[in-house]
């Protein structure tokens, strides 16, 4: 063991931790309390972790774990020698801590171990520090944030999501006696009744090019935010000034080619209902992340800094996911791989915050070739992980994209092709692209 381990190990405790397993009695069983508190790659020596290994293999199978069924055991593993042999074992049994002693002193062998670990993280920062461009200051402090976070969430976040099935559900049963309140909502009656959003899920919104994606996103995030729960938007596509086109446009029924224009385009009464709207819009709890290069830790810590502000998990807007970079920075992952990690990643922040995550993402061409043009779920580009991922996918097709003169111009088809919270069908909605938004039916007239 080198001197940085020593400084970082207590070969003490490890010691009566494995010596007090291996003196184990029928009355006294010491393992199952170490093995709720330890977990692999604790032990700062190769033998102890092998002693270790055969001792809870050994109780796994309800079987002693005394000295020699331990020896015995490391004898048919062919460890025996690497675990410090005989002599090793005695010695370990001598070191044995007493029976009120064994989750103390796992207790210390995990935080050094924890310790370890944290120096390791650390040290990986360091050397990444060097090799690091300038340009990429930002993404390597992301991905040093997000092995950090790994290690804070610790032994504890294991402990929360195992269990026993019987151990709540009655307190599950008596919870159902409440109405599920929906964690975001979308500002469509409708598409709320299908796509009841709740904390964890990652919602997938599609379609190809200029079907109104961004318009339907961003008019959600207004419309949570306007119902007084904290949004996020990552605007990757879009800059400061277009986006806050759009929301003035939207809001305050401004045409967008207008104020895109600027000066004398924009008319007296253009200005009159951009000044009426202006207060409500100031104040509204909607932020907004218009960085070019994003990651699922940058999302993950955005989520964590307005989680502690408004004392509640944000909806969070996503435009598009194939955008996004991965935490790991490889040149070697392909598009399929890149996305499939992104997505897996989106997911498990997700679940991890209780926030809910609304993706835009690009379908590839396979509907241009199919009657109807009628998207669907596999033509989800670059990775089917997305659609193992997601709690709901909605895939927007408007006739009068590929039809101007069609009978069904202004609509909009919400095609809800998955939706594991309710049914799937599809819920048609007025778009007014003029003002960059999607409305009801029964509003598309306000």
């Amino acid at each position: 063991m080198s001197v940085e381990q020593l400084a970082s190990a207590s070969p003490e405790a490890e010691a009566a931790v494995l010596g007090a397993c291996i003196m184990a009695t029928p009355a006294y069983d010491p393992v199952a309390g170490a093995a709720r508190i330890l977990e692999d790659g604790d032990w700062a020596t190769p033998a102890n972790e092998l002693v270790w290994a055969a001792i809870t293999r050994l109780h796994g199978a309800s079987r002693p774990t005394g000295l020699p069924m331990v020896e015995a055991e490391l004898r048919r593993t062919k460890d025996l020698e690497r675990a410090g042999g005989i002599a090793r074992l005695s010695e370990l049994a001598l070191a044995a801590c007493g029976s009120a002693e064994v989750e103390y002193y796992a207790d210390l062998v995990h935080g050094y171990a924890a310790l370890r670990r944290y120096q390791g993280a650390l040290a990986r920062g360091l050397q990444a520090a060097q090799k690091t461009a300038p340009t990429d200051v930002p993404e390597a402090i992301h991905a040093l944030q997000a092995d950090l976070d790994y290690l804070a969430a610790g032994n504890g976040e294991t402990d929360a999501h195992f269990g026993r099935l019987g151990d709540d559900l009655h307190e599950h049963v008596r919870q159902l006696e409440k109405p599920v309140v929906a964690a975001a909502v979308t500002g469509l009656v409708d598409l709320d009744e299908v796509v009841k959003m709740r904390p964890g899920n990652v919602i997938v919104v599609t379609g190809r090019p200029a079907m109104g994606k961004s318009a339907l996103t961003l008019g959600i995030a207004l419309a949570n935010a306007a119902s007084g729960r904290p949004s996020l938007v990552h605007s990757m596509e879009m800059g400061k000034a277009e986006v806050n086109n759009r929301v003035l446009a939207a809001r305050a029924r401004v045409g967008l080619h207008r104020l895109m224009d600027g000066g004398q385009a924009i008319e007296d009464g253009d200005w009159t209902r951009m000044m009426r709207v202006l207060p409500d819009l100031t104040t509204l709890p909607l932020w907004m992340d218009y960085a070019a290069r994003v990651s699922p830790s940058r999302v993950r810590n955005r989520i964590k800094t307005l989680t502690r502000e408004t004392g509640q998990a944000p909806l969070v807007i996503i435009d598009y996911l194939q955008l996004m970079d991965t935490d790991q920075r490889s040149s070697r992952q392909s598009p399929y791989e890149r996305v499939s990690e992104i997505s897996r990643e989106l997911k498990v922040t997700a679940e991890e915050t209780g926030a809910v995550i609304i993706c835009c993402a690009q379908l590839n061409r396979g509907s241009e070739h199919r009657e109807g043009k009628l998207p669907q779920v596999s033509d989800l580009r670059d990775s089917g992980q997305i659609e193992q991922d997601a709690s709901a996918i909605i895939l927007l097709h408007r006739e009068d994209a590929y039809e101007p003169a069609s009978p069904r111009a202004g609509e909009v088809d919400l095609i809800v092709g998955k939706n594991r919270n309710g049914p799937t069908c599809t819920v048609t909605v007025a778009h007014q692209l003029h003002f960059a938004r999607i409305r009801d039916m029964a509003q598309q007239n306000d």
